[in-house]
């Protein structure tokens, strides 16, 4: 009976692992797919309300369908999904919480441009999201870094 209990444990363990490994060869194949075919996007965006309870700090946004259209164009490939797997950019508990005490005009302002990692069938991965400050464009992460902290 215990013997039975830890191999069942062990299978489930080896279970685990495997799909944490898979999500990360599949985000692996993409990002190279993306480098060696020239297929990283850049889509404007605007931000709202970049706080959810349950999902954790993020911040909200809206994809310009224009950029959008005109990557799909471009790559020959359906980015129907973009929707919902690249509106919301997660950050670190204390940048969100300096990017959530911002009004979202102030935010906007910043002209932010989400650059993202498109697969050979439409699959997204976000690469990073940036911010434009005096003539710069940052990563936020680098911006809140520099200008909020």
């Amino acid at each position: 009976m215990h013997r039975k209990k830890i191999i069942t444990l062990s299978f489930l363990i080896v279970f685990q692992i495997s799909v944490i490994a898979a999500m990360f060869i599949k985000a692996g194949a993409i990002k190279n797919y993306a480098r060696k075919n020239d297929s990283i996007i850049r889509v404007h965006c605007t931000a709202y309300d970049p706080f959810h309870p349950l999902k954790g700090r993020y911040v909200q946004l809206t994809l310009n369908s224009d950029d959008i259209k005109s990557a799909q164009d471009r790559l020959g490939c359906d980015l129907s999904n973009i929707w919902k797997t690249a509106n919301a950019y997660y950050l670190q508990e204390e940048y969100a919480l300096i990017i959530d005490s911002m009004n979202w005009k102030d935010f906007n302002s910043l002209d932010p441009v989400l650059e993202l990692y498109v697969g050979k069938f439409g699959a997204v991965i976000q690469k990073v999201l940036y911010v434009h400050n005096n003539g710069q464009e940052l990563p936020i992460e680098e911006y809140i870094r520099e200008y909020k902290m």
